[in-house]
C-alpha cells in the first residue's frame, strides 16, 4: 500500500462523536486522499405498501423520510468537516437490513484502499464489542480494514508490525513485505516511528530427553528467528532497534510491547486458512482484536 488515494468510512449511526472520523481526517489530510462516508441504518418501521392505504400509509411514509433526513444530515455534517480540510468527499446511506453485505458491496465498488472501522467498547465488561459485521469485514473486505479503537492516538507513538517470517506458507513472506511497506509508509506520512513485533516459541518437545541441551536449543532456535527477522527489515530500511522479539506468550508479550512502544495501530497480516487452522488461529486473532488497546490494521495477501 503505498498510496491512499481513496478511504472508505463506515459511520457508525448510533453513535455521535466517533474515533473513526478524526482518523480518517487525519489520513485523508495526509494522504490527500478522496473520501467515501457510508452509513447503513435498517429502518423497521412498516412499508408504505404493507398497510392500508390512507392515513397510516400517509403516516409511515412521512415517519421514514423523517428517518432518511435525520441520519443524512449527519453525513452531511461530516461531509462539511472534510471539506474544511480540503479533502473531498461524497456520502452514502442505505437502509438494508443485512449491512455487512451493503457495505462489501460499496467496497467492492469504490475499490478503496483502506477501510476505516469503529469497534466500540461494552461499558459493562470494558471489553471491545466485535460485531457479526465486522468480522464479516475481517474475513471478507478484499481492502485493507482499519478497525479503530476508542482512543485518541500518541503524539509520539508507533506504527507496529506484528510479522513471522518462519510460518510455513509461502504466501506469509510476501504478506510480511506487504506489512511492513505499510508500517514505514503510513509512519512516514503520519511522521509516527515505525516499529516490528516477532514472538517466537521454541518446541521444547524436541528437546526431550535432552533437557540438559535447553540452553543450546532455545539460544538456536533465537538465532534463526533473529536471523530470517533481520533479514526481512533491512529489506525496508529498517534497523535493528526498531524490531522487539519476544519468547513465550504470543498475546501476554504483544501487549507489553504495545504499550512500551506505545503503538497507535497494530498492523496485522490475514490469510486463508483451512477449517483445522481457523479453529486455532481464530481463537488468537479474535483475542488479539479484543485485547489490544490501539488500532487493528488488516491486511491480506495480494494474489
Amino acid at each position: 500500500m503505498k498510496n491512499l488515494k481513496k478511504l472508505l468510512v463506515i459511520v457508525d449511526p448510533d453513535i455521535d462523536s466517533d474515533f473513526v472520523i478524526e482518523r480518517a481526517i487525519l489520513l485523508a489530510f495526509y494522504g490527500k486522499s478522496r473520501v467515501l462516508l457510508l452509513m447503513n441504518k435498517a429502518n423497521v418501521l412498516p412499508q408504505p405498501s404493507d398497510v392500508t392505504p390512507g392515513l397510516a400509509s400517509r403516516f409511515f411514509r412521512t415517519q421514514k423520510q423523517l428517518f432518511t433526513e435525520h441520519y443524512q444530515s449527519r453525513l452531511t455534517a461530516l461531509k462539511a468537516r472534510f471539506e474544511a480540510q480540503g479533502i473531498e468527499t461524497e456520502t452514502y446511506f442505505s437502509t438494508d437490513k443485512n449491512g455487512a453485505d451493503v457495505i462489501l458491496g460499496k467496497i467492492r465498488e469504490f475499490e478503496p484502499d483502506m477501510t476505516l472501522k469503529s469497534v466500540q467498547k461494552q461499558s459493562a465488561l470494558s471489553r471491545i464489542l466485535i460485531t457479526n459485521t465486522d468480522w464479516k469485514l475481517v474475513k471478507s473486505c478484499p481492502s485493507p480494514l482499519l478497525l479503530v479503537k476508542a482512543r485518541p492516538w500518541a503524539e509520539d507513538g508507533a506504527i507496529m508490525a506484528s510479522v513471522d517470517p518462519l510460518h510455513s506458507k509461502a504466501e506469509q513472506n510476501q504478506l510480511d513485505h506487504l506489512l511492513l511497506d505499510t508500517t514505514v509508509t503510513l509512519a512516514k506520512s503520519l511522521q509516527l516511528n515505525a516499529r516490528v513485533f516477532h514472538c517466537y516459541f521454541p518446541d521444547l518437545s524436541a528437546m526431550f530427553p535432552k533437557v540438559v541441551d535447553a540452553e543450546d536449543y532455545v539460544r538456536e532456535v533465537r538465532t534463526i528467528h533473529w536471523g530470517r527477522v533481520h533479514s526481512l527489515i533491512t529489506a525496508h530500511g529498517l534497523t535493528d532497534d526498531q524490531v522487539t522479539m519476544t519468547r513465550g506468550d504470543l498475546i501476554k508479550t504483544l501487549l507489553q510491547t504495545i504499550r512500551k512502544d506505545r503503538a497507535n495501530v497494530l498492523v496485522l497480516g490475514a490469510l486463508s486458512r483451512n477449517v483445522v487452522e481457523n479453529a486455532i488461529i481464530g481463537s488468537t486473532a479474535e483475542k488479539i482484536l479484543y485485547d489490544t488497546p490501539c488500532d487493528v490494521l488488516i491486511m491480506k495477501h495480494n494474489r
